[in-house]
């Protein structure tokens, strides 16, 4: 089997985090601008926090080792968990 071939899961699974994680939650000002409370309440910036938890944990599936993939799936987990009870709280 092509040795690129076998890390092709890894690969697409970390550009996908990266790209969630690094995605701009709306355009037209910084993260800091409208303060802490607009960050934990927009449904924007909760789409990319739950966004880049469901790619953590879809990714740690590829992780051979057991800790680090417990680990990397409990924080995936708990982004959107987060996520979940913030979107709650905005109600």
């Amino acid at each position: 089997m092509n040795r690129l071939c076998s890390f092709a899961p890894a690969i697409a699974t970390l550009s996908i985090t990266l790209l969630a994680s690094s995605a701009l939650a709306h355009p037209g000002h910084s993260l800091g601008a409208q303060g802490p409370v607009h960050i934990v309440t927009s449904p924007y910036h909760l789409a990319v926090l739950a966004g880049t938890g469901a790619a953590l944990w879809f990714g740690a599936r590829f992780i051979g080792r057991t800790f680090p993939r417990r680990a990397i799936q409990t924080l995936g987990l708990l982004s959107v968990i987060s996520a979940a009870v913030l979107w709650g709280l905005r109600a």
